[in-house]
């Protein structure tokens, strides 16, 4: 009886090594390529989101855009000159006096169909009504940049303010020129 358990133990040890410890390797093995496989497939899936949100983006974007084109920016040079020119109105309701305006066609921002036209206005009025002035100014519906202010004490015993204020806009041109 001891002959038949020792060959029991023999054969059982035999098949462990021979069928049980392989297939466990290969099933450990099998399992260790799922989650591998699980992991590329997220990596894969995360990569396919972002690409699909930075697609999903640039529509946005670009629909924005010409929203912003449509809507926001003046067609053209005279509907620019039209906005620049709501300025003396603004001027006029803070209490301003304006004394003289200037416009200037950049040269420089003739890329794409975007032109960009400057006005220069001097104006003089006291502290309070400037300030109302740019405060209505930058927070007007219409697309202006208020880009510099220059401000000088006016003529002694005045409370006058001598104001020099560089305000551009952008208007949509003609893709090759003016």
């Amino acid at each position: 009886m001891s002959i038949i358990i020792a060959a029991a133990l023999i054969v059982n040890a035999a098949l462990y090594v021979l069928v049980v410890r392989p297939l466990s390797q290969r099933v450990q093995a099998g399992q260790e390529q799922a989650g591998e496989a699980t992991r590329e497939l997220t990596n894969a899936r995360r990569s396919y989101d972002a690409a699909s949100g930075t697609v999903t983006g640039k529509k946005q974007a670009d629909e924005e855009l010409q929203k912003f084109y449509r809507d926001v920016l003046p067609p053209d040079f005279s509907g620019a000159r039209r906005m620049l020119l709501h300025l003396e109105q603004l001027a006029s309701q803070a209490n301003v006096t304006r004394a003289n305006a200037r416009f200037k066609v950049d040269p420089g921002t003739t890329k794409g169909n975007l032109r960009k036209l400057t006005m220069t206005l001097n104006l003089s009025g006291e502290y309070a009504n400037v300030r109302r002035f740019i405060h209505e100014l930058e927070t007007a519906p219409e697309f202006l940049v208020l880009e510099s202010v220059t401000v000088m004490q006016g003529q002694e015993g005045e409370r006058k303010l001598n104001v020099t204020a560089d305000v551009a806009t952008y208007y949509r041109g003609a893709e090759h020129g003016n």
